[in-house]
C-alpha cells in the first residue's frame, strides 16, 4: 500500500492499481492506453475524494482518503454535521468531478494540437470518465452518492421512515439498471448494480427491524438533541439523554443509536468496561466504525480472543494498520506466534509505520523468541 501523509492523508492499496489498469486495458488494449487511462482514473477519483475530504474539513472534520477496490473512499471522523452540511460534503465530490469534467473540456481546443495525439487521447478519456462517472455516482442507489443524497433528503423530510424509502428505492433502480445493462451486454457494470442491488437489501434488512418506538416524535427529538448537544461539546448533557431514550425503549433504532453515542462518550471518558459492554449487547447490528472501537475496548479490557475475533471479521471491510496490530498485539500476548506474524505483515502492508518500536513492545515478549517472529524480523531487517 502507497500512504501520503498530510492533512488529509492518502492510502492507495493494491487492488485499486490492478482494477484501473484491468479498466485501461479493456478500454485500450495497448500498454501506453493503459496507462493513460491509470493516470485519468487515479487523478480524477482523487479529485473526486478531495471534494468529500475538503468541504468535511472546512466544517471541522479531519479525514483521509482510501483508493480501494472499486474506487475511492473518504473516511471522516469528529463532530456530527447538520443534515445540510452533511448533504454538501456528499454532493461536492460529484461538483469535484463534473468541475474537471468542465474544465478538461473547455482546455481541450486550446492545448491539444494536430501532432500530439497522446495529449489528444489522455484528454479525451479525461472528458469521458469524469463525464460517465459523475452522471453514473449521481443516480440514486446505494452506496454511491446519489444514493446518499437521497437518504439525506428523505430522512430530513421523513425521518427514519426516510431512511426505509431510500433503500427500498436503491434495491429498486439497482435491480432494473442491471437488468439493462446485462441485457446491453455491459456484464461488469451489469455485476457492479447487481451487488449494490444486495448490498440495500442486506442493509434494508436490518433498517426494517425498526420499532413503533422509532416513530415516536419525542423520542426522535430527543435523540436529535441529543446528538445537537453532543456536536457542541456537551457530553454530560448528551449522555443524559441517551441515557432517559434508553429507558423509555429497549430496541429498536433509536435504541441502538442512544447505545452507540452512549458507548461512544463513556470511552472518551474513561468508563471503558461500561463502554465495551453496552456495545457487546449490539454488536451484530454495529457498523465497521463501532466494532473498530469495540475491538479497541476489548483489547484495552484484556479480552484477547475477542479482540481477534472482532478483527478478523472487520479487516475483511477496513484493511486498517491499527486493526490488524491490534490483532497481531493479542495473538502474541496468547502466545500464538504464526498468526501474530501474520497480523504483522497485514498491518505492513496496511501501512503501518514506526515497526522498530512496535515490535519492541513487550506485548510481544510470549512469542520473542520463536522461529516464527525470529524469522519474519530478520526478514524485515530488524
Amino acid at each position: 500500500m502507497i500512504s501520503i501523509p498530510g492533512r488529509i492523508p492518502i492510502h492507495i492499496f493494491p487492488f485499486f492499481w490492478v482494477l484501473i489498469a484491468m479498466i485501461g486495458w479493456l478500454n485500450s488494449q495497448s500498454l501506453l492506453g493503459t496507462s493513460i487511462w491509470s493516470v485519468v482514473i487515479l487523478i480524477s477519483v482523487l479529485i473526486h475524494e478531495y471534494g468529500h475530504a475538503l468541504t468535511a474539513l472546512a466544517f471541522g472534520q479531519e479525514s483521509e482518503i482510501n483508493l480501494v477496490g472499486l474506487g475511492g473512499v473518504t473516511k471522516r471522523r469528529g463532530k456530527t454535521l447538520a443534515k445540510w452540511q452533511e448533504f454538501l460534503v456528499v454532493l461536492n465530490g460529484p461538483l469535484a468531478g463534473l468541475g474537471l469534467f468542465f474544465l478538461t473540456y473547455w482546455l481541450f481546443p486550446h492545448v491539444v494540437k494536430e501532432k500530439m495525439p497522446l495529449l489528444r487521447y489522455a484528454m479525451e478519456v479525461a472528458i469521458n470518465v469524469n463525464l460517465f462517472w459523475t452522471l453514473l455516482n449521481l443516480l440514486p442507489v446505494l452506496p454511491l452518492d446519489g444514493g446518499h443524497l437521497l437518504r439525506i433528503l428523505l430522512e430530513g423530510i421523513f425521518g427514519f421512515n426516510g431512511l426505509k424509502i431510500a433503500f427500498i428505492l436503491s434495491i429498486v433502480l439497482a435491480c432494473l439498471l442491471s437488468l439493462y445493462f446485462f441485457i446491453s451486454q455491459q456484464f461488469f457494470v451489469g455485476a457492479l448494480f447487481l451487488m449494490m442491488g444486495f448490498e440495500s437489501y442486506r442493509s434494508w434488512t436490518e433498517i426494517s427491524k425498526m420499532t413503533p418506538h422509532d416513530n415516536d416524535s419525542h423520542l426522535q427529538t430527543l435523540l436529535k438533541e441529543a446528538i445537537e448537544e453532543l456536536r457542541v461539546g456537551r457530553q454530560n448533557d448528551a449522555l443524559a439523554k441517551f441515557i432517559t431514550i434508553r429507558e423509555q425503549v429497549s430496541k429498536g433504532v433509536i435504541y441502538l443509536t442512544a447505545t452507540q453515542y452512549m458507548a461512544r462518550i463513556l470511552a472518551e471518558q474513561g468508563h471503558y468496561k461500561q463502554a465495551y459492554e453496552w456495545l457487546m449487547s449490539i454488536k451484530r447490528h454495529l457498523s465497521t466504525d463501532y466494532l473498530e472501537m469495540l475491538q479497541q475496548l476489548a483489547f484495552r479490557l484484556q479480552e484477547w480472543e475477542i479482540a481477534t475475533e472482532i478483527g478478523n471479521e472487520i479487516y475483511q471491510q477496513d484493511q486498517s494498520s491499527d486493526i490488524a496490530l491490534i490483532n497481531a498485539l493479542s495473538y502474541a500476548i496468547m502466545g500464538q506466534a504464526r498468526p501474530a506474524v501474520g497480523w504483522l505483515r497485514c498491518a505492513v502492508q496496511s501501512g503501518l509505520t514506526n515497526l522498530a518500536s512496535i515490535v519492541r513492545k513487550r506485548e510481544f515478549d510470549a512469542i520473542r523468541h520463536t522461529p516464527e517472529f525470529e524469522a519474519w524480523l530478520k526478514s524485515q531487517q530488524l
